[in-house]
């Protein structure tokens, strides 16, 4: 054994039993990057201390605090956590401890490092891992700062995949201003060496950025984009993705005829404008809040209420979702509440899953009983420290007296329960306990806060910015019908990402932008991909097939079918619009929902579940809408239509033409002439002209509407 060999267990023992100096602290900074080994074989002695100092509770290096100027900052904040650590420590096991302590010592090494040479570019580059896998690591390049011969060869072998962790955390804004750090979550993915783009908050230039990292991945696949889809398509697409139905025969007709270039751009900006932008997205979220059946009874209206201000003031999505986790009161007089109210049976743990799925993209409800089968990343142990934020939280149901006399039932929301331990049993029968845990930030047992403030604010300042990514892809797959992971709020190392530096890239653009939901919106509608038809070239649908269970490319529209709110207004849209009558909104109309919960299913589960069993089948629709006001509405909306029509070619063809447009959107096709004159000679043998153009109106608008065309997205 060498000089520096004894030297570097002496220091290995001295850091183990918290009595490194300063000076001691660089001595075994310099020897573990300058000697790969040295670091495995430091692992495996911290691991060794561990499992012999268990018993005594000791937590190696848990008491280091002021090593280096550079340092000191995150050692006391890590340190702060030490206690709690210790107080949990029959939770951990000694390898679990040991690969603690080495990640403390290489997160302090690396912010000294980071804090000395301050100016770096920012590049990603493939290397060959151990067990023979690709990873990604972040690489520094220095730019102005001459580097010492150990930290050079740091450089040049790459090993400084240690710094990430700072690249999420203390220097996050530094980061931003100048480069993205990009972490690829596709790891397999083959690549040379991708740029990281600056993250300018400038709407053009993040459109662009989009457009570019999905135009490369068509290169990557050899699969050309579809062409640019009419105006006719477009318009009928905008507005069912940002207002939930179709446009009326003067919106489309109004468009199409428009001749300016940024007519396009003037429309998206309108319509997020508008108060049916708001009305839509509200109703969106109150049904993935509490479903479209509200199994639970709450107040549904004073939720969407709740959501209509948010969206209408488009006030900051981590707000919105800080409001919905944290409130309290009445569920009348605070919209907020009924989120956790329809959530908090059985002992909070569908509140627990819903939150995890719908904020945080992560589909945690099996680990409730056991370890997530798929990632080693989603443990038991985790869904019950979440869990433990909600369980100060209770629900009491209040008798209120109205106006009018009568007595009407009210839930109120409040934090009652006293602070403690969360017990949860494994599947061999122990009872463990847990404290609320969220980012690596434990909350002690005594600790009075109220603990779902204290989750809101470790969310809104979250190192994995997991709130804005669920969001940014839970919005590409509404606005685009597929997210960058299947299903779109399942995210994880065990899922893969067809696009990931396009989801982080928009994370951290959406992030910075304060949450604005309305400017994340923009940059997709105003994106070269939402600009595309859904009509391809043959060889690129194959391609480009996620129907089929493809990597969706985003290579063209893709048709989906309308949601049931969709095809119930455009319906209405369809036939008033038509017939030239006035257009009002069905949203909070009894009739409306009592139609579009026919369509869903509450299964009655712990999670709340339901499912939705609409396929977009018009005839389905059309029926389950029933009713005298549809039977009798299409007659007359034929009769509007054809009041001003006089005999001949042009009347036949100005009736054909309207009906077209407030179905479709678009002009009627050549096939679609043919048969809609076809079908008025036959009538005419047996009827009065007049009656034969109302008869074959009314036939070619059910046909309309009963076409697939018409239900669906595209």
């Amino acid at each position: 054994m060498n000089n520096h060999d004894e030297t570097f267990l002496t220091l290995c023992n001295l850091w183990c039993d918290e009595q490194l100096s300063v000076k001691q602290f660089q001595d075994l900074e310099e020897l573990l990057r300058s000697d790969r080994g040295r670091l495995r074989t430091f692992v495996e002695f911290t691991q060794l201390h561990g499992q012999l100092a268990w018993d005594g509770g000791v937590v190696a290096g848990s008491g280091l605090i002021g090593i280096a100027e550079g340092t000191a900052s995150l050692l006391r904040t890590d340190c702060q956590i030490a206690p709690e650590v210790r107080q949990r420590r029959s939770r951990y096991s000694p390898r679990l401890v040991a690969a603690v302590a080495a990640c403390l010592l290489f997160a302090g090494i690396a912010t000294f490092n980071w804090r000395e040479t301050r100016v770096w570019q920012l590049t990603k580059v493939v290397t060959q891992a151990d067990n023979g896998e690709k990873s990604i690591p972040i690489h520094l390049q220095p730019v102005s700062k001459q580097l010492t011969s150990s930290e050079q060869n740091v450089a040049e072998s790459g090993e400084t995949s240690q710094l990430d962790p700072i690249l999420r955390n203390d220097v996050r804004s530094e980061v931003l201003t100048s480069e993205i750090a990009v972490t690829d979550p596709n790891a397999g993915r083959d690549a040379q060496s991708i740029p990281l783009p600056p993250v300018v908050l400038d709407d053009a230039s993040i459109i662009a950025e989009v457009d570019r990292l999905v135009a490369a991945t068509w290169s990557d696949h050899n699969v050309s984009a579809a062409d640019v889809a009419d105006d006719h398509e477009w318009v009928r697409r905008c507005f069912l993705t940002l207002t939930g139905r179709i446009p009326t025969v003067t919106e489309a007709s109004t468009f199409v005829a428009l001749t300016s270039q940024r007519k396009r751009t003037a429309l998206v900006d309108s319509l997020l404008e508008d108060s049916r932008y708001a009305e839509n997205l509200s109703v969106t979220w109150t049904n993935l809040l509490i479903g479209r059946t509200n199994a639970r009874e709450v107040d549904q209206e004073s939720l969407y209420e709740f959501l209509l201000r948010q969206f209408s003031e488009n006030r900051p999505w981590m707000e919105t979702v800080g409001d919905l986790i944290s409130a309290e009161g009445r569920s009348d007089q605070n919209g907020a509440t009924n989120f956790l109210l329809a959530h908090l049976n059985d002992q909070a743990t569908p509140a627990t899953a819903v939150t995890a799925r719908l904020f945080l993209g992560q589909q945690v409800q099996c680990t409730q009983c056991h370890d997530h089968p798929f990632t080693k990343d989603r443990s038991q142990d985790e869904f019950w420290s979440l869990n433990a934020f909600f369980k100060q939280t209770e629900r009491r149901r209040l008798s209120v007296t109205e106006t009018e006399g009568k007595m009407e039932n009210v839930w109120t929301l409040t934090d009652t329960g006293s602070p403690g331990m969360t017990f949860y049993d494994t599947l061999r029968g122990q009872t463990k306990a847990v404290l609320p845990e969220f980012d690596g930030h434990v909350m002690l047992a005594d600790d009075s806060r109220p603990r779902r403030a204290e989750l809101v604010r470790l969310l809104a300042t979250d190192s994995h910015q997991l709130v804005a990514q669920a969001m940014v892809n839970r919005t590409w797959a509404q606005v685009f019908g597929y997210g960058f992971t299947s299903p779109i709020d399942d995210l994880g190392q065990h899922n893969p990402v067809s696009h990931p530096e396009l989801l982080k890239f928009l994370t951290q653009s959406f992030a910075k932008s304060d949450y604005d939901v309305r400017r994340l919106l923009r940059w997709l509608a105003l994106s070269q991909t939402f600009q595309l038809s859904s009509v391809q070239a043959e060889q690129s649908v194959v391609i480009d097939d996620p129907e089929e269970g493809g990597t969706p490319l985003f290579s063209r529209a893709y048709p989906r079918p309308m949601e049931p709110e969709q095809v119930y207004d455009s319906i209405r849209i369809a036939i008033r619009s038509a017939a030239d009558q006035p257009i009002d909104s069905s949203i909070g109309s009894a009739h409306r929902r009592e139609w579009v919960e026919q369509f869903v299913r509450s299964y009655g589960t712990d999670e709340n579940d339901e499912q939705l069993a609409f396929g977009g089948n018009i005839a389905q629709a059309m029926l389950m809408m029933n009713g005298p006001e549809l039977q009798s509405a299409i007659p007359l909306t034929a009769v509007e239509v054809t009041k001003t029509v006089n005999d001949g070619p042009q009347g036949i063809q100005k009736s054909l033409e309207r009906i077209a447009m407030a179905t479709l959107n678009r002009e009627p096709s050549v096939r679609e002439e043919k048969i809609f004159r076809g079908r008025y000679r036959a009538l005419m043998r047996s009827m009065p002209n007049d009656v034969a153009i109302r008869t074959a109106t009314e036939d070619m608008l059910w046909a309309y509407l009963n076409s697939s065309e018409f239900t669906s997205v595209h």
